[in-house]
């Protein structure tokens, strides 16, 4: 055997750069399937518009708009009271972020614009132009806040405090202790959890005062692990992430002597202050956090308590799932947002020099998640008890030959494009046979968005979807060899064809078993390892059996005859100059 192409090390160096190489072909080729599927998806699948947030009394239950009510309208109108109008809840999937989120685009171009990044070694947490920064310092372990002033000639002065679990001071010293892994609980605001120590911190810059809240204990399910959406409904304009964008326009009522439509006040009974949404709850007293295991609780910080308030609804995938009420993962959906509804009363001050006060009351808690392949939506609200009062997945009414109706927006999405959707399947099925099955067992186990970006195990492929697969309509260990089934024949003739070849060659039965082995377990690689690593020598012609026999071995390796090379005797003649 040809020492250099054949020795164990060379084949599995090559091995691995054609499995990379290929596999990023066939990535490129996924990616570009999967974009046209996700772009040219029905706009009723990638949006949820509810007549009403059921959260405001007096109002019905949350029900889906019908659509040209709500091009007609843009609000549902009572029917009881024409001029007024409920409000409204309207959830999108930004499709055209969906992918590039994914395979971290967005992440990398919001990283370059953001005022927030780390500098020597402080991470920013919100930050305004030349005032109003919020930081940790990874080395002291302290916040730090600065403020901006201004001295007698119209300079500006920058003046910085420094928070620790012990206090707050004009300067860093290590009697004010250190946090260790803080996360933000709520947009703008400077409540933090430290996740190393399981405790919540309340910071008071203006007072100068660090308030320890709960402290949770080792193991304990609730621990925060993102703030979401934690800056609440925007009562005009939403809340917007890099998949999701939420949205709840308050009620209205319809005033004739100014001719237009106003936001309705004190619409709470027995109440005669004017009440109003604004950006969620501006006052940050409940701010939503969410847990490792999809739940999310209210964290009160006036009162310095965790409650649990809804969780996570699992999206509908290509194979749905028959759990309604099943509980996602945050590391098994693409994106998620969650937003609380509050109503705020300004009450009167006791004198002009205090401060206004506020009455806030939290009304429930509005969530949205979008499936791992982008292709579908699930939407849930929950009352002030947790309660589920609406839960939804995007629908699309899709007709063909054989029937008609409301279908998943997973199969629309498929159905709608067969081109692209059989690309993709043949593009996935020229992965290697033990990467689909490690697809089909381990999906659950690597994140979401990661899988977007994996080569090798594809999680999110349709052998994926099948083993997350949790229903009773068809045993899916029987539908397993009809996904994989490309594959298996692909793999199992490309062996054929190493196996005919390495007979030819002469390899010795050994090589040959693990030549055939390895082709049917990694498929198109190996064959293509093989190629560029099998022995180069030019056949000749046997003498005794008439087959093509390799010249470096001593005996034909099709009939055993041995090498009789004729003996070259040197002519008795020479020509001279």
């Amino acid at each position: 055997m040809n020492k250099q192409t054949g020795n164990p090390i060379n084949i599995m160096a090559t091995g691995l750069i054609v499995m990379v190489l290929l596999s990023l072909v066939l990535f490129c080729g996924r990616f570009f399937c999967n974009t046209h599927l996700i772009y040219n998806m029905p706009l009723d699948s990638s949006r949820v518009i509810l007549s009403t947030s059921g959260l405001i009394p007096g109002e019905p239950a949350p029900k889906r708009v019908v659509e040209e009510e709500f091009i007609r309208y843009g609000h549902v109108i009572d029917q009881n009271e024409p001029n007024f109008r409920y409000s409204m809840v309207r959830v999108y999937i930004e499709k055209y972020n969906v992918l590039f989120s994914a395979i971290g685009a967005l992440q990398d171009i919001t990283a370059e614009m953001a005022p927030c990044h780390d500098v020597n070694e402080r991470v920013c947490y919100w930050s305004y132009e030349n005032s109003g920064d919020l930081c940790f310092d990874k080395r002291t372990g302290l916040i730090i806040r600065r403020y901006k002033l201004s001295d007698p000639n119209n300079k500006s002065l920058f003046v910085d405090y420094f928070a620790g679990p012990n206090g707050i001071s004009n300067t860093a010293t290590p009697s004010l202790g250190r946090f260790y892994d803080p996360i933000l609980i709520g947009s703008y605001s400077t409540d933090f959890y430290d996740k190393k120590t399981h405790c919540f911190y309340a910071i008071d810059f203006d007072k100068r005062e660090v308030n320890k809240g709960p402290q949770l204990l080792q193991g304990d399910g609730r621990e925060p692990i993102a703030n979401q959406g934690g800056g609440g409904l925007w009562w005009l304009y939403g809340v917007y992430n890099e998949v999701l964008s939420i949205s709840w326009s308050e009620p209205e009522i319809f005033h004739a002597e100014k001719d237009k439509w106003e936001p309705r006040r004190g619409f709470l009974p027995g109440e005669k202050e004017d009440y109003g949404f604004n950006e969620g709850d501006w006052t940050r007293t409940y701010i939503p956090v969410l847990d490792k295991t999809g739940r999310i609780h209210i964290y009160n910080t006036k009162e310095q308590s965790l409650t649990q308030c809804g969780y996570l609804p699992a999206p509908h995938s290509l194979f749905e799932s028959e759990q309604q009420n099943e509980i996602a993962n945050p590391r098994n959906v693409l994106g998620y947002i969650f937003c609380p509804v509050t109503a705020i009363r300004r009450l009167p001050a006791d004198t002009n020099k205090l401060p206004p006060r506020f009455d806030v009351k939290y009304l429930g808690v509005c969530v949205a998640c979008v499936s791992r392949e982008g292709t579908a939506m699930a939407v849930a609200v929950f009352d002030p008890n947790g309660k589920l009062i609406y839960r939804g997945d995007t629908q699309t009414n899709m007709v063909t030959s054989t029937s008609s109706g409301m279908v998943s927006t997973a199969s629309a999405v498929y159905s709608k494009s067969p081109i692209a959707t059989t690309t993709l399947f043949l593009l996935e099925n020229l992965q290697p046979p033990v990467f689909e099955i490690t697809s089909y067992l381990c999906g659950d186990c690597i994140e979401a968005s990661a899988g977007h970006r994996a080569l090798f195990i594809l999680p999110n492929s349709f052998v994926g979807m099948l083993g997350r697969y949790n229903g009773t309509k068809f045993d899916k260990e029987l539908f397993l060899p009809l996904l994989m089934g490309p594959s298996l024949i692909l793999s199992i003739w490309l062996a054929f064809r190493v196996r005919k070849d390495a007979k030819i060659l002469g390899l010795s039965g050994t090589a040959k078993k693990w030549w055939t082995v390895g082709t049917i377990a990694f498929g198109l690689p190996a064959y293509i390892t093989y190629r560029l690593t099998r022995p180069k020598e030019t056949l000749v012609t046997c003498q005794n059996c008439g087959s093509m026999r390799r010249p470096d071995m001593e005996i034909c390796h099709r009939c055993g005859s041995k090498w009789e090379v004729p003996e070259l005797t040197p002519p008795n003649w020479r020509i001279c100059d």
